[in-house]
């Protein structure tokens, strides 16, 4: 059987939040990942490397300083292969702005370079195959269930514990529906409901050390469900399906009672089922944000009998949201978290009930509201009638004005014309005369 070697050159320097792209790997052998001393298998003196006769696929992963071009591999013969320009039948080639990934098929034994610029200090991995073991998962589960899950990467029966490694992986988890028809999530689309880290933060307690930490966020329809994991590389994809889990209804149910009178507490009702949590292990940490920016904690403990009561102090009406923490025991002796986070109600501000009299009184007062704003109306009116009726007036005297002031205009151009008439028959009269 061919021998398969994936080689993995890493530098000790990897850009932190390193973005992977996803490219399946057509082929079905598993991976096995070796991380010891290189030096017997693939000699690396700075940017040169050699490739054994019995190796008949290779994978290369070149760390580049930040933003700089995708380097040229030089094959033994001299000849190039470049990130636009090689053999699709027997090379895979990935191209990050950090990084290069290549696979090859068959290749050339013997001394290869590469050209570009690379990060000086490099380390090489081989990797044939991984494998990845979580803790197994309860059996019974619940809905909006918080727990925290730590697995181990694997080469056969050795952790792997190379710190850079966990910078190219990608772990996650699908809870993906059984489709079993007697469960509500029949149908039900796979959800991602956690990522596994190897950082050192949240609830990881060391980076690097092999030792992944997912925070399994259950906000799911109850049913039947398959714990899917997903381990991603630029080049290859794996799945490792868990064995079946059941995930029952909420076990703690809360509802909100709102306050009918003016300044009384607002209440959040507690229910348990007794048949899956055991009742006097439930405790409560709590935020409200009220509507006027207001926030405020509350803890409930040693809660004797349920439905229980928590008073919620009524500061301001409109919209509250309400966060939970809740922490219980299992009829089964299992420690369980809720998380809710999209809790909310809304409160209205009631209206105060008066009295007959009081009823009166209001009517009383309404009634006059009325007669003294149709009284206005009425003035205003008035108002508005004697200023139409003045605004009339003065039109017409300043109609009746032009019309007099055009009549003595034109009797004056007459009496004008026929007095330079008259004037002129006399200085005719004149002349006459005079010639005679």
């Amino acid at each position: 059987m061919a021998r398969v070697l994936t080689i993995i050159m890493l530098c000790w320097l990897l850009p932190a939040g390193l973005v992977l792209a996803q490219q399946s790997d057509a082929t079905n052998d598993g991976m096995e990942l070796i991380d010891n001393s290189m030096n017997n298998l693939l000699p690396i003196e700075g940017q040169r490397f050699r490739i054994d006769a019995n190796v008949d696929e290779i994978t290369l992963l070149f760390f580049r300083e930040p933003e700089s071009a995708p380097l040229i591999l030089i094959r033994p013969d001299g000849s190039k292969w470049y990130d636009s320009d090689y053999p699709l039948e027997r090379v895979t080639w990935y191209t990050d702005p950090n990084f290069d990934m290549i696979k090859i098929v068959d290749p050339e034994p013997g001394p290869w370079q590469v050209a570009g610029r690379v990060d000086e200090k490099n380390k090489a991995v081989i990797v044939s195959s991984i494998r990845f073991e979580a803790e197994p998962l309860p059996q019974q589960l619940f809905e909006n269930e918080q727990l925290k899950v730590e697995g181990v990467l694997y080469n056969g029966d050795e952790r792997v514990k190379t710190a850079r490694f966990r910078e190219t992986v990608l772990l996650d988890v699908l809870f993906v529906s059984s489709n079993n028809p007697d469960f509500d999530n029949f149908g039900a689309d796979p959800k991602r409901v956690a990522e596994f880290e190897d950082n050192g933060q949240g609830y990881d307690e060391v980076p690097g050390d092999g030792v992944f930490t997912g925070r399994f966020a259950l906000d799911l329809v109850p049913g039947e469900y398959i714990p899917t994991y997903q381990l991603e590389t630029p080049l290859y994809e794996r799945s490792f399906e868990d064995n079946p889990v059941i995930v029952e209804a909420q076990p703690i149910t809360f509802e909100f009672e709102l306050s009918e009178e003016r300044g009384a507490d607002n209440v959040l009702k507690v229910k348990v089922n007794d048949a899956l949590i055991r009742p006097k292990s439930v405790a409560i940490n709590g935020i409200i944000s009220y509507p006027n920016g207001e926030e405020r904690r509350f803890s409930v403990t040693q809660i004797e009998k349920f439905p229980h009561a928590v008073p919620l102090d009524n500061l301001a009406y409109g919209k509250h949201r309400v966060e939970l923490s809740v922490f219980a025991t299992s009829q089964q002796g299992r420690e369980i978290e809720l998380a809710l986070d999209d809790l909310s109600f809304i409160s209205v501000e009631p209206v105060k009930k008066l009295s007959a009299a009081e009823r009166a009184e209001q009517a009383r007062q309404e009634a006059e509201r009325q007669a003294a704003i149709e009284r206005q109306q009425r003035e205003a009116e008035e108002r508005q009638l004697m200023i139409n009726l003045l605004i009339v007036v003065i039109i017409n005297v300043i109609l009746i004005a032009a019309a007099i002031l055009w009549v003595w205009w034109k009797r004056r151009q007459r009496n004008n014309r026929a007095q330079a008439g008259a004037e002129n028959n006399d200085s005719n009269k004149g002349k006459i005369e005079k010639s005679d």
